[in-house]
């Protein structure tokens, strides 16, 4: 299965419609890590900043959306996003793989190396930082996919969102504008 993995989108309708249409062609699912329609009060306004558009773009998405809970996000986010937003922890099996998605604010690397041993997890795809990144960690990965939307001055990357194919365990990193592979690792 292949399988879109984004983060950070920040109300950026536009750059999210990028990653649709560029790096998520075919996915059969998508793994959001929080942080979906809220710019932040730290950030400033977004390219293509349009919450309800955002909205509506990903209720009408044609294939499942998973969404952790981001620290932007709020209740006031899932009365307008049908997919359920409100959990801080997404957890699911995919062709026998342990899946887990988060955001990651207020976690340093031990916080997430934990949940990967507590969960036994394959997976853990986490957001908050802005900075794509993997990272192994006992058997497992630690993928965090970017932004496409606002990327941190100090990442190497600037716009990126991911594809994880659960059956090769192929995890790529893609600039969103140049549709290079500027990261990939496998399980």
């Amino acid at each position: 299965m292949k399988i879109g993995i984004v983060s950070d989108t920040h109300g950026s309708v536009k750059t999210f419609q990028r990653v649709l249409s560029g790096t998520f062609c075919g996915v059969e699912l998508i793994l959001h890590a929080g942080d979906v329609l809220y710019h932040g009060a730290r950030n400033p306004l977004t390219e293509g900043y349009d919450t309800a558009g955002l909205a509506a773009v990903i209720n009408g998405l044609s294939v499942p959306i998973l969404i952790a809970r981001g620290n932007c996000d709020s209740d006031a986010d899932q009365f307008v996003i049908d997919a359920p937003i409100m959990s801080p922890y997404v957890f699911l099996y995919v062709e026998g793989r342990r899946i887990m998605v988060v955001h990651g604010d207020g976690k340093k690397d031990g916080d997430l190396e934990n949940l990967m041993k507590q969960f036994d997890l394959d997976l853990l795809v986490h957001g908050h930082s802005h900075i794509a990144r993997t990272r192994r960690t006992g058997k497992g990965l630690m993928v965090n996919p970017g932004t496409p939307t606002i990327p941190n001055p100090s990442s190497p990357y600037r716009k990126t969102a991911g594809i994880f194919d659960s059956t090769s365990g192929k995890i790529e990193i893609w600039d969103i504008e140049t549709t290079e592979v500027v990261l990939k690792e496998a399980l």
